[in-house]
């Protein structure tokens, strides 16, 4: 009878080690993350999304790191200038670029020339002087650089093309050296236009454009527009002439003018700006400068508005003095016609 009464105990006693070691299992597991079914914890799935905006016409040199803000600038702040946009120093240059009627010598780095056709290929600032009767800039550079031009008493003329052609860039600034007038002008004819027509300016840029200086820039387009961005032009200071057998002074994604003293006269739209897809472009911004336009069609046109905090502008204009789908706001005693 003991002896049953052992089994019994033993077995009773095994019974009970077994289900506390399951217990136990049981436990570790769950403290180990163990999921019941097959759900993957959100928490580790990478993220699709880039980080950027995936735009690639978006790197227009106004991001954070070359203004001080922290914040991509827009048109209610000093902060849409940016170092960039400002910068007129030239010291520190990669290659002065000199024109002649035959060929054009090359002191630096950056740029190559073939015939009197120059094609900077390197981020950098380019001194460009001299006089030719039929000669090119292109500038062809990743869309992550940045040129600096400076016009230093520059006269060129070209014949069946855009003199300054801008084919790819992240931004683009000229500079007009103090005490100097440089000149543009194209001829009545293009070759050479890419699928999408262009150039179709004197002075084009597929992406951002700047100009800024002391110095004056004249701008005689026989062919079509006079200064073309196809993103953002911005006009900081200067002496500008413009005349056109289109339209004088155009951006597609924005025109703003900070000071400058401006002249245009062309035969369809003064100043422009014609991005009908994004919803903040397309819009004319002036806050100073002496403006004279004489124009054939309207002399301000802007698809979603056009705001003028300040300067003084002449209008002789064949179409509207203002002309805007959108919002428009200028300022009282600005405009005079």
């Amino acid at each position: 009878m003991y002896a049953y009464k052992r089994v019994f105990l033993i077995i009773i006693s095994l019974l009970l080690i077994t289900a506390l070691c399951a217990a136990m299992f049981t436990s570790c597991d769950s403290s180990n993350g163990g999921n019941t079914d097959d759900t993957k914890d959100s928490s580790t799935t990478p993220n699709s999304s880039p980080t950027g905006s995936g735009d690639p016409d978006d790197s227009d040199g106004d991001n954070p790191g070359d203004d001080e803000t922290g914040e991509k600038p827009d048109n209610n702040q000093a902060s849409r200038y940016t170092k960039f946009d400002l910068n007129e120093s030239y010291n520190d240059y990669d290659a002065k670029i000199t024109f002649s009627d035959d060929s054009v010598k090359v002191d630096g780095k950056g740029a190559a020339a073939n015939g009197t056709v120059v094609t900077i290929s390197a981020e950098g600032t380019y001194i460009l002087t001299g006089s030719c009767k039929d000669g090119q800039v292109i500038v062809e550079v990743t869309k992550q650089e940045k040129v600096h031009l400076v016009f230093d008493k520059l006269s060129l003329v070209c014949k069946s093309s855009a003199p300054i052609w801008i084919k790819s860039c992240d931004k683009t600034s000229i500079t007009l050296v103090d005490g100097t007038t440089s000149t543009l002008q194209d001829g009545a004819n293009y070759t050479g236009l890419n699928a999408e027509e262009e150039p179709n300016a004197c002075l084009f840029s597929k992406d951002d454009l700047t100009i800024n200086g002391t110095g004056t820039l004249k701008v005689y387009a026989n062919y079509n527009n006079g200064i073309v961005s196809k993103d953002d032009l911005k006009i900081i200071s200067g002496t500008i002439y413009v005349s056109a057998e289109n339209h004088g002074i155009r951006g597609n994604d924005s025109v703003t003018i900070k000071d400058g003293n401006i002249t245009i006269a062309c035969k369809n739209d003064g100043i422009k700006a014609s991005n009908e897809t994004k919803p903040d472009k397309g819009y004319v911004f002036i806050e100073g400068g002496t403006i004279s336009i004489d124009c054939g069609d309207d002399a301000l046109q802007a698809v979603t508005y056009i705001t003028v905090t300040g300067g003084n502008i002449d209008i002789e204009a064949g179409g509207s003095i203002v002309n805007c789908d959108g919002e428009v706001n200028v300022a009282d005693g600005v405009i005079k016609k």
